[in-house]
């Protein structure tokens, strides 16, 4: 399983969206996006979901953005395209893993690996942050649960991080398709209906 590191911020500890949900979350997009098998890589595979205010992500859209205001999720992936390929191809990866890669074949990246007792390799994916004040506006304007759309956006965010965008329309369609995938898959509906 991948490792979701969850930081809950004060507004968020009264709702009903937390570690287990973003877990879950996590998990639905993984599936979806075709990575499943990112659970049985032999090293640590994580990414951070920060649940957090208005005021934070406000200041992090200007700063990474340049958009004065806040917004519901923001995604910063920690991969290239070339590395987000290699996560298909595990026998690509250099590090202490023994794995033999094809005749010529160089590693496309390594990774980063963490001192402490013993050195262990490990994955970051990125970071993902949801602005409680915007996602609470936004479920109620749509009538559904906190929950249930705070799981739409760590959904959203993640496919950010596996290297899926919205920007041209033909991206969008499939982008907005592995969400609707991935919420059906967790017993949710489709945000995108009207």
């Amino acid at each position: 399983m991948i490792d979701v590191e969850v930081d809950i911020g004060l507004e968020w500890r009264e709702s009903s969206f937390g570690q287990s949900e973003a877990e879950k979350a996590v998990d639905a997009a993984v599936k979806v996006a075709g990575l499943q098998g990112l659970a049985d890589y032999p090293f640590p595979v994580e990414v951070s979901i920060k649940l957090t205010d208005n005021d934070e992500i406000h200041a992090l859209n200007r700063e990474w953005r340049e958009k004065d205001k806040p917004t519901n999720v923001l995604s910063f992936p920690m991969l290239d395209d070339s590395e987000l390929q290699a996560l298909r191809h595990p026998e690509l990866v250099s590090g202490s893993i023994n794995q033999p890669r094809p005749e010529g074949q160089e590693a496309k990246w390594t990774l980063k690996q963490v001192q402490g007792d013993e050195p262990e390799m490990e994955l970051l994916l990125g970071d993902i942050i949801l602005a409680y004040g915007v996602c609470k506006a936004e479920a109620a304007e749509k009538g559904i649960p906190l929950a249930h759309h705070a799981t739409h956006l760590v959904i959203h965010g993640m496919l950010h991080l596996l290297g899926h965008d919205h920007i041209e329309d033909e991206e969008a369609e499939t982008m907005e398709g592995l969400e609707v995938k991935a919420l059906a898959s967790m017993g949710l509906h489709n945000p995108y209906e009207t």
